[in-house]
């Protein structure tokens, strides 16, 4: 029963997935800007994602549901799965420390994803995506722990 439970986990996320707006990855060569590497301004009619605190608790464009928090999520929930699985049967570690070792696996990945957005990408640490991770890590946890029992 555990593992069809799994199974019909993994098949809704794939097709939640297939179905996810695929659009911002298609873009003409047309589309693309190109910016001078020395001058770090950006032209005036480009909206950029930033903030004077990128920590803070509150973001202005940081939503609780959004398809990036459900991204999250499954990362996560699947990173735990897969980092137990690896480390139980590939290099013996047993049961109960792989599990342990995984959450630490997830999380750091996590934090490390954030720390990443502040500093390249979004310019803002949400926490609202860590949140979403650590649901995720708990959820994989619980569904190893019961599997191995």
């Amino acid at each position: 029963m555990k593992k069809i439970t799994i199974l019909i986990l993994a098949l809704v996320t794939i097709l939640v997935a297939q179905n996810a707006d695929t659009s911002i990855t298609k873009l003409t060569i047309s589309d693309v800007k190109y910016y001078d590497v020395i001058d770090d301004s950006v032209p005036p009619d480009e909206k950029v994602i930033s903030s004077e605190k990128p920590f803070a608790f509150k973001q202005p464009n940081d939503k609780w549901f959004s398809k990036d928090k459900w991204m999250h999520f499954t990362t996560s929930y699947f990173l735990t799965l897969q980092s137990t699985y690896a480390l139980e049967k590939m290099f013996f570690t047993p049961p109960e420390e792989s599990r342990y070792f995984s959450i630490g696996i997830s999380l750091s990945f996590s934090l490390g994803k954030e720390f990443y957005d502040v500093f390249q990408k979004k310019g803002i640490f949400s926490w609202k995506d860590l949140f979403y991770d650590i649901l995720g890590t708990g959820l994989g946890y619980l569904t190893v722990t019961s599997l191995q029992k």
